[in-house]
Parts: C-alpha cells; structure tokens; sequence
C-alpha cells in the first residue's frame, strides 16, 4: 500500500446516488451500500448463480446450504434445496441434471429430470433434494446443469459450492487470480478472527465485480458501479461494495479497506454472506480492484 501523509479520501453515499470522485491520491479506497429487506435470520446459507444455454436461453438457480451431520462416523454437510428458474414463456420442456461432489471432486451423486414446465416468467422454481456431500467448506459442490430439452443446443452448467472455505488461484494462476484470492483470504481471515462468518465466493455477485474492476481499469478511473443490478439479478436482499486502486497486493488493498471505517463495516457485515472480487490492471501497470457483498433470505 503507497503510504502519504494525507488522508485516503472516503466516499459514502445512497445507493442510487451517483456522482464522480475526485482522486488526489495514488492509492484511493470507496465505498457503497445498498440495503434491502432484512438480515437471514437462520444459520442456511442460500447462493444464486445464473447460465445461459447454447439456445441463448438464460437460466437462474439456488442452492440452500445447512448445517452438518455425521452418519456411520461421516460428516456431511446438508443441502436442502437445489432449484432453478427462467423467464423463458410458456410451458418449458426442461432437461436438468443435479450432481453433488464430494471435496476432491468426486461425483457423489446426479440426478436427473427431464419434463415440461412453465416457470411463470421466472418467478415459479423447479428443485431437487440433492445428495448430501461429505463436508468440506470450500471445496464439497453441487452443479446444476439445464437446458431446453430437444431444441439441438447446448446445456450451461451452474455451481454452488460449499460455505465457509477461502478461494485459492490454481497453479499458474494468473496475477488477477492470486490478487482476487489474496482479498478472499485476508477478508474472511477479518471476519473468522472476530467470531463472523467467512464470506463464500458466488458466481453471480463475483461476475459484476470482475466487470466492474474490470471497467475502472480500462477508464483508468475509480467509481461504483450501480447496486441496484445486482440486487436483482443475483436475487439478493442486501448488496454492499469497495473499490480501490493503486494498491499492488490483494492483502495490502485489504488492510487499506479495514483502515477505513466504511469499508471496515462492510469487510465484517455480520448479515452479508456472499462475496465476489475483481481486480485488473490499466495500461501503466496500476490495479483496481472491487468487492462485492451480498445476503439473501
């Protein structure tokens, strides 16, 4: 983190309130929130992703993730539901494939479920109960795989993986990778140091804030991008978000958030449970990076 005698200039505003910051210094933090609904008031976590098939047709789901429970002297962690949904009209015919995958990737169980059904412009969700996984947080899954049965296109695939683990770049990852996973790990060391639950990583929320660090870099420029979005189409109840830039390491931009009140009370947001991560580098090497945060009931 570049240190300065002057202060880091903190932005804190309304969730649809948007003007432009003024930057006047190499390394700068922000901050938003944008607050819906209430808190989950249980210990079930609920992730949402989305895919869109080889047909364009683009498909939503969740996965609700309990608590643990050990059989014959194996823990298992539960996975109660896992739904999906599209706003694709009319009666849908469906093909759908549930896996579950066990900590080293090994396929647990699938189940699958061809039919027609009409998902009432997305508001109506098909599921299954899938096979609970041996427990291992951060690496145990569950995949749901969709698309419209006999139209000749490809199905997407959607992953839900397991709360509670910290994201690690895979070898030869690139510097992207290792930033954003540096940010995963020291946030959640924060929360899990304090007693709070560790953030899990989730497609949807983790997509706009790899668009949006994405985007400063290329405008060479640190702003927030919209909130709202994303309540909606990551099918969230809460959404909060941290930009910065000029910070070289994923630790040092976190220590640079905690070191700023805002920040530091989205950082270790007892009701948030998601979090996505993005950073990019402009053209002169500098990074900018995004966090996003979210919960749903």
């Amino acid at each position: 983190m570049h240190r300065s005698s002057h202060r880091l200039p903190l932005v804190r505003r309304p969730p649809v309130l948007r003007k432009p910051l003024a930057l006047v210094a190499t390394s700068a933090l922000a901050v938003a929130f944008a607050i819906t609904g209430a808190a989950p008031a249980s210990a079930a976590t609920t992730q949402t992703a989305a895919c869109t098939d080889g047909g364009g047709v683009r498909w939503s789901g969740k996965a609700v993730w309990g608590g643990t429970s050990s059989t014959s002297g194996v823990t298992k962690v539960v996975i109660d539901y896992a739904g999906w949904t599209t706003t694709k009209t009319g009666t849908v015919p469906t093909d759908s494939a549930v896996r579950s995958y066990d900590g080293a990737g090994k396929l647990v169980k699938s189940q699958a479920w061809t039919g027609a059904f009409n998902y009432a412009g997305g508001t109506a969700y098909r599921s299954q109960n899938p096979e609970n996984p041996p427990s291992a947080p951060g690496a145990s899954k569950v995949t749901i795989t969709l698309g419209v049965d006999g139209d000749g296109f490809g199905n997407c695939t959607m992953t839900f993986v397991q709360p509670g683990g910290t994201t690690t770049p895979p070898p030869g990852g690139s510097a992207s990778d290792r930033y954003e996973a540096d940010v995963v790990t020291a946030t959640n060391q924060e929360r899990t140091s304090r007693g709070i639950t560790a953030l899990t990583t989730q497609a949807c929320v983790n997509q706009y804030a790899n668009t949006h660090a994405a985007r400063m870099a290329a405008e060479k420029r640190m702003y927030h991008q919209e909130l709202g979005p994303i309540l909606s189409a990551c099918n969230l109840n809460g959404v909060g978000e941290n930009v910065a830039y000029g910070y070289t390491t994923g630790a040092a931009v976190t220590a640079g958030w905690m070191g700023s009140t805002g920040h530091r009370q989205n950082i270790l947001n007892p009701s948030y449970r998601l979090l996505g991560v993005g950073a990019a580098q402009d053209a002169d090497g500098r990074w900018y990076a995004a966090q996003v945060f979210g919960y749903a009931n």
